[in-house]
């Protein structure tokens, strides 16, 4: 089916949402139309009766799941209780009921932080079941693992077609950058925007600025999964990654020179650091996928800058 999808019937779950929204876009492009379950429609999948109605009426023959309620760690430690219950129903109804549908290829998004949390280094797919999951983020990629569990399953049972992504770090435009749901890099792009609008002295990082990160521009993270539902049939999860990323330090002068901030970057060494280093190996998903990202950081940056400013209001409040 490579290249091959003006015929196809596909349907994006999660499609109004960051990741989901573009690979809407990218299917576009490609002359297909997704359908795109939205939950102000009544198509709430939590419930597992909606996910069998829908499938059923609009017959896809691939889903693409990019469906989560995730946020950063604030919004992990006040809502963990209902990330662990909406997340696990997601993902579990969903793939059920592709699979009573016919689906024939499901390809689902795992989050990075499924994999083991105590464990430095770029980590690659061979160290997914190696260890427990960071405290922080269990309720929320417990839920994404047991998709992973659940995609054996049904391949082992009823040799249903999944597979899993196992997602770094993305940002882009469509990001959250409310403080309560915001990641490393949408966070530190609001604080150089408004510390460069407010003609603020002095921008503060958490920690000293030496723990290594990747960031995945957004579009090229749908280009990816795009490529990996033509050319990818295992359901081992794979890493869709940089194999590489840049400390946090040089992450926010990178962040400073495209904002053209030119205040002081104060670090709090107070603040912990985390993990040294985590990053992912990407040679099993550039060799089996034949996919390199497209967007350089500092381009991926700007793009995200100029949407920032123009949908200001609408991007704080989310």
């Amino acid at each position: 089916m490579e290249g091959d999808w003006s015929s196809k019937r596909v349907a994006v779950v999660g499609g109004g949402g960051f990741l989901g929204s573009q690979v809407v876009r990218e299917l576009e492009a490609r002359d297909c139309t997704p359908a795109v379950p939205r939950t102000a429609d009544g198509w709430d999948f939590c419930k597992l009766e909606n996910a069998q109605r829908y499938f059923e009426e609009v017959r896809p023959q691939i889903v693409f799941n990019c469906a989560a309620r995730q946020g950063g760690l604030a919004y992990q430690q006040k809502f963990p209780a209902e990330i662990f219950d909406d997340n696990l129903r997601l993902g579990l109804n969903t793939m059920q009921a592709a699979r009573e549908a016919g689906v024939e290829k499901y390809v689902n998004v795992v989050a990075a932080c499924s994999y083991p949390g105590y464990v430095d280094g770029i980590v690659s797919e061979d160290d997914y079941w190696s260890g427990p999951l960071h405290e922080s983020v269990l309720n929320y990629g417990f839920t994404k693992k047991a998709q992973v569990v659940q995609g054996w399953c049904y391949k082992r049972q009823f040799d249903f077609n999944s597979i899993h992504l196992l997602m770094t770090n993305m940002f882009g435009p469509g990001e959250h950058f409310h403080p309560d749901r915001s990641h490393g890099l949408a966070a530190l792009l609001r604080k150089f925007y408004e510390a460069k609008r407010d003609n603020q002295p002095e921008v503060i990082i958490w920690g000293t600025g030496r723990p290594v990160r990747e960031w995945l521009f957004v579009r090229d993270a749908a280009e990816a999964m795009i490529l990996a539902a033509e050319r990818y049939d295992e359901v081992e999860p794979i890493n869709v990654s940089l194999g590489g990323g840049l400390s946090i330090k040089e992450l926010a002068l990178l962040i400073q020179d495209v904002v053209g901030y030119e205040g002081e970057l104060v670090h709090d060494t107070d603040k912990p650091d985390g993990a040294l280093m985590k990053a992912f190996a990407n040679d099993r998903f550039r060799e089996q996928v034949g996919w390199e990202p497209r967007t350089s950081l500092r381009d991926g940056i700007a793009e995200t800058l100029a949407w920032f400013e123009a949908n200001y209001e609408t991007a704080i409040a989310h």
